[in-house]
């Protein structure tokens, strides 16, 4: 199972909390269609078939279908750019 960690906990409580972003908003992670990458959007709920994974009480992530695999025991971990941005990573995990 992935975990997340504090740095990335507090990037998506950071982004789902700002303005404009409506209530029960989370971040969703997908794979696309070849399921070779993930990608990360802002989602005001999740999707059928998503499953709710909670960093914290007010930072949730809707993982859709097929993401799970491309997880696995990996970490998400998050860096801020020097332009503000944030920058979601997918590293191993502790073995």
């Amino acid at each position: 199972m992935f975990t997340v960690s504090d740095n990335a906990t507090a990037a998506i409580r950071h982004i789902v909390t700002g303005p404009g972003v409506p209530d029960g908003a989370g971040l969703r992670i997908a794979p696309n269609e070849d399921r070779s990458a993930l990608s990360i959007a802002v989602a005001p709920l999740p999707r059928r078939g998503d499953t709710v994974f909670q960093a914290a009480s007010d930072a949730p992530l809707f993982i859709a279908e097929g993401a799970g695999e491309l997880l696995g025991d990996k970490v998400i971990d998050a860096r801020t750019e020097e332009d503000g941005t944030t920058r979601f990573l997918l590293g191993d995990g502790p073995r």
